[in-house]
């Protein structure tokens, strides 16, 4: 049984919409699926025109060469990084396109702990 509802409501105050930054938000939920490849995102964020090979990379994030390699390559095949190939090294650099190399800038940039104001 349904009793009529007698008292009229009273609508709360909003609070404000949060804004959705949609195209990051897209960004990550796409690419940085774990930790590693997070750590990966923010590294060649940071680093933009690096390019560097995965035991260099695997040290700098203090992970295996195995795991390490494995996200890069798949970072590669999804076009966030790529891979060049000669016989003595194989390195790994930020891709040029520049949605996913804005993104990934952006991503870092939020990682970053921000600036201390200067004294006037």
């Amino acid at each position: 049984m349904f009793m009529p509802i007698t008292e009229t409501t009273v609508p709360l105050p909003s609070r404000g919409a949060a804004e959705i930054d949609l195209e990051l938000f897209t960004f990550v939920e796409r690419y940085a699926i774990n930790n590693l490849r997070w750590d990966l995102i923010l590294m060649f964020g940071d680093q933009p025109d690096s390019e560097l090979t995965s035991q260099e990379i695997a040290a700098k994030l203090r992970r295996t060469v195995f795991a390490t390699t494995k996200e890069l390559d798949d970072l590669t095949y999804l076009r966030l990084l790529v891979r060049r190939y000669t016989p003595e090294r194989t390195t790994y650099r930020l891709t040029k396109r520049a949605n996913l190399r804005r993104s990934a800038v952006r991503l870092a940039n939020f990682e970053r702990p921000p600036a201390a104001p200067q004294p006037a």
